[in-house]
């Protein structure tokens, strides 16, 4: 490849990208740009919602999104039982699966266009709607 690349990422990002790249002889220069972290304050209304078991799906572009979930619901994932979880991929289907969730929907393309895709297509999701 010999082509010098520069990838701007979260702070804590898996490498696979670059060690990928690396591999095809590119030297990659990582730029991170931001942390993916528990907000300060959360969403009052969407955590009181969700308490109520008005939430039907959650959704998971990343591991890093489960993880953070988890810790602003101080580990007590059982407000989740009821819901559909979906998420964008493998790694953070693994990620969720760790924590004890149980993934009804995991996006073979690993897009959020995937995920919706998915999404629309699940039994367990259609279900839940029609509740």
């Amino acid at each position: 490849m010999g082509k010098r690349v520069l990838w701007p990422r979260a702070r804590g990002a898996r490498r696979t990208l670059a060690l990928g790249l690396a591999r095809l002889g590119a030297q990659v220069d990582e730029l991170p740009l931001y942390t993916a972290a528990v907000p300060k304050e959360a969403d009052a209304e969407a955590l009181e919602r969700l308490r109520a078991g008005e939430i039907d799906v959650v959704t998971f572009a990343s591991s890093s999104a489960v993880r953070n979930l988890a810790k602003l619901l101080g580990d007590d994932l059982s407000l989740l039982e009821k819901t559909v979880i979906a998420c964008i991929g493998p790694v953070t289907a693994r990620a969720a699966r760790r924590l004890g969730l149980r993934v009804d929907v995991e996006a073979s393309e690993h897009t959020v266009e995937g995920l919706v895709n998915e999404l629309t297509q699940s039994p367990r999701a259609r279900e839940r709607r029609d509740e």
